[in-house]
């Protein structure tokens, strides 16, 4: 199991816990919200991904397989010794988040697609960056590949629903990773407290959705 040395302080856990479970259980709540905010975040992460991957490959993937690997990943971001690579991957994680906002507010079909591969692609990495956690390098890009064909046909096909489901998982990651990192949970522990509350919140948003569905039909 891999760790970062850095504690969670308990207000910022309880912060962390009540965005948590409300996007869990009633993220679908601020859709309109989500799917803006979500562009954002999907531009942004996957913008700094291929920028990391394509100047800084070597430590990106060092600091990847070392223990700590979120804190060894901030450090190949903030190279405080490459000042030029520190401003490119900003100005990726900028422009990228900006792009993709602006593509959302587009609703053709195709423009749509484009977003939802984004959308996929960035909780891809976010599950790989969240299992690095708990487990090695290997074993976490196995599971998030597996994860990432499931998001992404999902996510094409289904995108209303898709949003909804995501809102749960993602607040149920980070339920689990909060309690787990605060309490030096096992990975199985995390594993059953992320499954657990995922279930719950993906019963309960999509009773949300087919409830308002009936509504409007």
């Amino acid at each position: 199991m891999q760790t970062d040395s850095a504690t969670i302080g308990a207000p910022l856990m309880l912060l962390g816990l009540l965005g948590g479970f409300f996007l869990c259980f009633y993220g679908y709540v601020l859709k309109n919200l989500l799917v803006r905010l979500r562009s954002v975040v999907s531009g942004s992460f996957v913008a700094l991904a291929i920028s990391l991957y394509a100047y800084s490959k070597v430590p990106l993937m060092t600091a990847l397989k070392n223990e700590n690997p979120l804190i060894n990943l901030w450090q190949v971001i903030f190279n405080t010794n490459d000042f030029a690579g520190v401003i490119l991957h900003l100005a990726s994680f900028s422009i990228g988040g900006l792009f993709l906002f602006v593509l959302a507010r587009n609703k053709a079909k195709l423009i749509q697609s484009i977003v939802a591969i984004f959308t996929a692609i960035s909780m891809s990495l976010i599950i790989f960056l969240l299992l690095l956690s708990f487990l090695p390098f290997t074993p976490s890009a196995i599971v998030t590949g597996v994860a990432m064909v499931v998001i992404l046909a999902f996510s094409l096909t289904r995108f209303e629903s898709y949003m909804a489901l995501e809102s749960a998982i993602t607040g149920s990651l980070i339920v689990a990773w909060l309690l787990a990192r605060f309490w030096y949970l096992q990975f199985w522990l995390f594993f059953a407290l992320w499954a657990a509350f995922a279930f719950l919140g993906i019963l309960n948003q999509m009773h949300m959705l087919e409830k308002r569905g009936t509504e409007n039909g």
